[in-house]
């Protein structure tokens, strides 16, 4: 931990990362006073709702995206790793909390491997938090900079949706840090590196704090100081961090850094045409239109949706959407030409998240 004071209690395994949040007090509160809160233009970056026990649901789409698309991840994994050190001469990971901490850990492992079998680099991994409306944690970032001065560094997502964290990536970073975005899948179509830029559900999408060292998502509460997390206590029994970081281990296990993957094609403008379908669906402000199965999932789990749009029904990467969908009574739209595999909407006057 590179904070001063009392470190979080988090589960990650401390060889894999150094993080740069803090403990502090969450202004904690329900889905619904979230919506209501935002809608009165206080930031989401300052409140928290309190992740519960992960539900069947969650359970079944994480254990079937880890039996279904893990060789697949395992190879994102190595690909964006080897690309990495391709790339750079001095490369440092700087992973986004959360949905990016578990693959810098999982890439800073298997370089590390690499290293000590290979004689390729060992890629030293942060972390830190960056919240749309506030930015980067500049605090953060400097720490890492003294850690490493003159390196190049690296800002690790687990995947894009419309684009909004490469946005405020480059819109708050200090001129003299470009603004490289590595992600597993890149929809998008706007990181710097990345593994594919086809939509795929990553198994950590379903789960959040169980599969992330227990840390909830980030808030703010000081300028001054490091952006804060709390650690999630009461889903303690339910941490499967430690297995995760294992699976993904074993599955890029027999990959070396000369791995490579054809990403495809760049998407080129792929949310102006979610933007197109939701306005059909009375849905007009950017804001509240969530493309990927990622950024979907999360909708599900922690806003309240309004609408769910699927290029496949059957496509089983989005079936816990659809059960989702159904258990909250949110109506749900096929459209063959998405060009994401999943997008959701936010009931207007939901805010920015």
């Amino acid at each position: 931990m590179s904070s001063d004071g009392p470190a979080l209690a988090h589960t990650l395994p401390p060889q894999d990362v150094t993080v740069h949040l803090r403990p502090a007090p969450a202004r904690l509160v329900s889905v619904q006073e979230k919506e209501a809160l935002i809608r009165s233009g206080v930031s989401y970056g300052e409140l928290l709702t309190p992740e519960g026990v992960p539900s069947e649901a969650q359970r079944r789409a994480y254990a079937d995206a880890l039996a279904r698309n893990g060789a697949r991840v395992g190879e994102l994994l190595a690909a964006l790793s080897a690309s990495v050190l391709r790339e750079y001469d001095r490369p440092v990971l700087v992973s986004l909390a959360r949905a990016g901490t578990t693959v810098g850990c999982a890439m800073s492992r298997l370089s590390r491997r690499w290293a000590a079998e290979l004689g390729a680099r060992a890629l030293p991994h942060h972390t830190l938090s960056i919240i749309r409306g506030r930015g980067i944690d500049r605090v953060a970032l400097a720490r890492v900079q003294a850690a490493h001065p003159g390196a190049q560094l690296v800002f690790v997502d687990g995947w894009t949706g419309k684009g909004s964290i490469e946005d405020t990536l480059r819109g708050s970073l200090p001129a003299d840090v470009p603004a490289r975005l590595a992600v597993l899948s890149d929809p998008a179509g706007v990181a710097t590196h990345a593994a594919t830029h086809e939509d795929l559900l990553l198994p950590h999408a379903a789960l959040n704090a169980t599969v992330c060292g227990l840390l909830s998502r980030t808030f703010y509460t000081d300028p001054a100081q490091l952006h804060a997390a709390r650690v999630e206590e009461d889903l303690r029994p339910h941490d499967q961090t430690a297995g995760y970081l294992d699976a993904l281990e074993a599955l890029s296990a027999a990959l070396t850094p000369e791995f490579t993957l054809d990403p495809g094609p760049r998407p080129q403008r792929p949310y102006d045409a979610v933007l197109a379908l939701a306005a059909g669906l009375g849905v007009t402000d950017p804001h509240l239109v969530k493309p990927s199965v990622g950024e979907a999932t999360r909708v599900f789990l922690r806003r309240s949706p309004k609408h769910l749009l699927l290029r496949d029904l059957a496509h089983p990467d989005t079936a816990h959407l659809r059960d989702l969908a159904g258990a909250s009574g949110i109506g749900v739209t096929e459209h063959p030409a998405l060009p994401y595999l999943a997008a959701a909407l936010i009931a207007p006057g939901g805010g920015q998240e």
